[in-house]
């Protein structure tokens, strides 16, 4: 949908959305129970599946400096989706808080001797 959108041809891209976010959206339950967001056998609210979608579509968008915003009149997003979705880099990091703290102090006696 984001190619479409950047050709400029759409003169109604909310009424687009409307008639496709189902099938554009078909993976968000897969993605929002692997991504830990539900429990595996809850319900997720279609209003959050379409809002994971079109905060997905505006990922895209940005990416390419563009936004939502720029083709009125998509819908408004009603959750704020990048604090919920995990960072992978910061997942593959497995840090032992004790021996942050420790080396911490190390550091701190070092720069800072008394």
């Amino acid at each position: 949908m984001a190619v479409i959108l950047l050709t400029d041809k759409v003169a109604e891209p909310h009424l687009l959305w409307d008639q496709f976010k189902a099938r554009l959206c078909d993976d968000v339950k897969h993605k929002l129970h692997h991504m830990n967001h539900y429990q595996a056998n809850q319900e997720i609210p279609e209003d959050n599946v379409y809002d994971y979608g079109l905060w997905d579509l505006n990922r895209i968008l940005v990416g390419i400096e563009r936004s939502l915003a720029n083709f009125p009149p998509m819908p408004f997003l009603q959750q704020q989706w990048a604090h919920r979705i995990p960072n992978p880099l910061l997942q593959a990091e497995q840090y032992n808080v004790d021996e942050m703290v420790t080396l911490v102090d190390k550091q701190r006696a070092i720069f800072n001797p008394d």
